[in-house]
């Protein structure tokens, strides 16, 4: 097998990774946002669309850090690809469960959750002490 195959398999392996922390911890903050919805009444229902779509964007940046960290490489690219597997996961649910067109809101959650798989894939890149995972 030449180098390429092992670099690429070490890639597809940090992007799923990644992927992988963005959906959990999308999913643990999303747990815990309404628990604080359930316990606190003061919290307006028209702020959390908007809470969510930063909740999404934070998992992806942290998953595509992680995930750069990991592959020590490309850190634009395995970012975006992070973001965008993130998003087609979200994308996929939020049509399954709620059969809504695709309106304004998609619109700033595809380019938020882009931009954070960016930003953290830059930031895991640029990091200065490298981790090493087998």
């Amino acid at each position: 097998m030449s180098d390429f195959g092992k670099d690429k398999g070490h890639i597809v392996k940090a992007v799923l990774i990644g992927v992988l922390c963005s959906v959990v911890l999308s999913v643990l903050l999303t747990c815990l946002f309404s628990m604080m919805l359930k316990l606190m009444s003061g919290i307006p229902y028209e702020i959390i669309d908007y809470v969510m779509v930063a909740i999404e964007g934070f998992s992806v940046l942290i998953g595509a850090y992680i995930a750069c960290v990991i592959a020590k490489c490309k850190g634009l690219v395995i970012g975006a690809l992070c973001g965008a597997i993130a998003l087609m996961i979200v994308f996929a649910v939020g049509m399954s469960i709620a059969k809504n067109n695709i309106g304004l809101l998609t619109i700033i959650r595809s380019v938020v959750m882009l931009l954070c798989g960016i930003i953290g894939g830059v930031a895991g890149v640029n990091r200065k002490e490298k981790v090493r995972i087998k």
